[in-house]
This record gives structure tokens, C-alpha cells and sequence, in this order.
């Protein structure tokens, strides 16, 4: 992560508090105390992404990426991460900075916008649970387009970045 970002957030926060303040003193409180409440209830959350997203990085190998979604593989990358990308689950938070492991590890832009695309907007994993609200024709379709739209952003998002995608 780039630190200047986090030191730009950080001051955006301090600022929104001081304003917070300087306008009214107990709603000022208020929101600090539910921030710091929110905040704590985070981290153990925030916790593990960065120690899973650590494993991921340091256990699989650079290989093993660029055999399944690495440059060279044309299309089929392109496929491979929508697959991975709609089966795994987790929250979307850990999706960034997978995509940028895997970036790093020899995976084209494309296709890492692919795969994070997927993890966000196709829900394999929640299918039972969205069937059971919305029923199964709609879930099917939301999903099948959730796929393909996932695809075309990853494309694009390939093409507007690198002029390429794989």
C-alpha cells in the first residue's frame, strides 16, 4: 500500500473529526466514541485479511499464478480468473490487495480485474441463501450476468490501463 494514501486518509479523518467538533461538541463525541467502537469491532476482521492475503503471497508460488492466469495463456486466463474469482468467498475488502499479489506474481491487468470483478459481483458461495430471498430464475440470471459483465470490465479495464489484455 502506498503510505502517502493511508497519511492522506488519516488526515481526512482527523480534519472530519476537528469540523465535527468545532460544530457541535457532543455529537462530535458521540461520533468519535462510535468510530473507535466500529474501528475495534474491525480489527480482528482487518486482522486476518492482511495475515490470509500474507499466506496467499508467500505461499503460492509465482508459478503456479502464471501457469492458470499468467501472460501467454490468452483467453483462458481470462476465464480462469472469472471462474476463481465467482467460486471463492471472502469479504471484498481482501480482493484488493489479492489483485495486486497477483499482479505482482505475473498475472495481467486484465485478468486480475477479471478475477477481482468476479469476487464482487458473482456470488457462487451465497447462491442458496439469495435463492431463498429471490428466488432460483432470478438468481441464476443475476449470477450468469454478474459473470459475463465481470468479463467486459476486466477486458476494458485491460484495454484503458496496458492497451492490452493478455
Amino acid at each position: 500500500m502506498n503510505i502517502w494514501g493511508a497519511v492522506l486518509y488519516a488526515i481526512v479523518v482527523i480534519v472530519s473529526y476537528l469540523y465535527a467538533f468545532k460544530k457541535d461538541s457532543v455529537k462530535g463525541k458521540k461520533g468519535l466514541q462510535k468510530g473507535i467502537r466500529q474501528f475495534l469491532k474491525q480489527l480482528p476482521f482487518i486482522t486476518s485479511i492482511f495475515l490470509l492475503v500474507g499466506l496467499f503471497d508467500v505461499f503460492i508460488p509465482r508459478s503456479a499464478i502464471v501457469s492458470v492466469i499468467g501472460h501467454g495463456r490468452g483467453l483462458l486466463a481470462i476465464l480462469n480468473a472469472a471462474i476463481i474469482g465467482s467460486v471463492v468467498g471472502g469479504p471484498v475488502s481482501s480482493v484488493y490487495p489479492l489483485g495486486a499479489i497477483l499482479i505482482k506474481k505475473g498475472a495481467p491487468i486484465a485478468v486480475a480485474a477479471v478475477f477481482m470483478n468476479a469476487w464482487v459481483m458473482v456470488g457462487i458461495i451465497s447462491m442458496p441463501f439469495e435463492i431463498s430471498i429471490f428466488g432460483k430464475k432470478f438468481v441464476i440470471v443475476r449470477n450468469l450476468l454478474a459473470f459475463i459483465g465481470a468479463i467486459i470490465i476486466g477486458i476494458l479495464t485491460g484495454l484503458i490501463l496496458t492497451g492490452g489484455i493478455v
